[in-house]
């Protein structure tokens, strides 16, 4: 029988992304695999709501600054009484922190690294990252290779485990009915997409752009924005200005993201930076659906092009319009680009062999 784990995830920032919710994800599929979790996180954040929405215990914490005094001073005696087996930390404030004070109570330490931006070189970035945790973990291999590259870090100290997806949520094959009948799609609609937070370099912007120099390309063509976040309102005018609002589709935050995916022919993420790898192109890949993707950060680590999507360029929205009439034009050779991407997603980017690879982090450093 495996060892159950006593796991603490700390987490000090107040926003809202793909960071956190993957957080959230592994969080839920350690509890289900029987280890008890726990996540400690700022009062009234959006991770701790979202996080006790899901049943997932919360204690808090004030992560005032990295070196806290008082944060680090009551986190040593947390982990003393709870007794916790492994601390994974995954920002700034809370790393500097929640190290230092696992670091006290003699508790091994996993650091997550999920943005692709790159890191000072300096000695201070060296303690971060090589000195307090045991183990670093990557959400990407671009990430990992810059590490080693530019900063001279330690090859066999991180491991890159991609974002995977819920291959019993995403598939062929899901009803996209109750969607379509809610957003006023019908069967003579071309829909094409974007699942992600709504912020700048998520390449919102490029893809408006993309449609507008389609034209009349593609007749009664839509496109479905699924996601929230600080950006909404100046894309909504943004929208507006355009003369787009009759073609694109504000859907919010949305849970039933399979069902989403269900309704587009073809899915776009025209990220301008800072991406490690994205969680919602294997989401894509499992479903389906024809995967276009800019080459910022380790997007490329997902996707060979015209091998299972196409690649455009960053900040390109002439690229991207030329991949979505490439799709458009060619159903039958996007139709096999989309079945070869389902097969290299089932091979390398699942969820069950996410948490897997990450349990595995936690027990390597509890045996060392």
């Amino acid at each position: 029988m495996k060892q159950r784990i006593k796991l603490l995830h700390t987490e000090w920032s107040r926003g809202w992304g793909g960071q956190e919710i993957r957080i959230l994800a592994e969080s839920e599929a350690f509890l289900k695999r029987g280890h008890q979790v726990t996540l400690a996180c700022k009062a009234g954040s959006p991770i701790e709501t979202a996080a006790r929405g899901k049943g997932i215990p919360t204690v808090n914490f004030p992560f005032s600054a990295a070196v806290d005094v008082r944060t680090i001073t009551r986190m040593v005696r947390y982990l003393k009484k709870e007794k916790i087996d492994v601390v994974q930390t995954h920002s700034s404030i809370d790393s500097w922190t929640a190290s230092t004070a696992a670091r006290i109570a003699g508790v091994p330490v996993v650091r997550s690294r999920h943005l692709s931006t790159p890191i000072k070189v300096s000695l201070s970035s060296r303690l971060l990252y090589m000195t307090l945790p045991d183990r670093v973990i990557t959400s990407g291999r671009i990430i990992k290779d810059d590490m080693v590259r530019i900063n001279g870090f330690n090859p066999d100290r991180i491991i890159s485990i991609p974002a995977g997806a819920d291959e019993t949520r995403f598939h062929p094959g899901i009803d996209p009915g109750r969607i379509m009948s809610e957003f006023n799609i019908s069967s003579d609609d071309y829909a094409v997409g974007i699942v992600a937070i709504l912020r700048s370099w998520k390449g919102h912007r490029d893809l408006f752009d993309a449609v507008l120099l389609i034209a009349d390309e593609i007749p009664r063509l839509k496109v479905l924005v699924a996601g929230d976040g600080p950006g909404r309102r100046s894309l909504i005018e943004y929208v507006r200005e355009r003369g787009l609002e009759d073609k694109v589709i504000f859907t919010g935050f949305r849970e039933d993201v399979p069902e989403i995916l269900a309704v587009m022919k073809q899915f776009i993420l025209p990220s301008t930076k800072n991406e490690a790898t994205s969680q919602v192109i294997p989401q894509a890949m499992l479903a389906g659906i024809p995967v276009i993707s800019s080459t910022a950060g380790g997007l490329t680590e997902m996707i060979e092009d015209h091998r299972t999507g196409l690649l455009t360029p960053p900040g390109d929205p002439q690229a991207i319009k030329e991949a979505i009439l490439e799709n458009y034009h060619n159903p039958v050779k996007a139709a096999a680009m989309a079945g070869a991407a389902r097969a290299r997603a089932l091979e390398k980017w699942t969820f069950t062999a996410m948490i897997d690879k990450t349990e595995e982090v936690c027990f390597s450093v509890i045996r060392r």
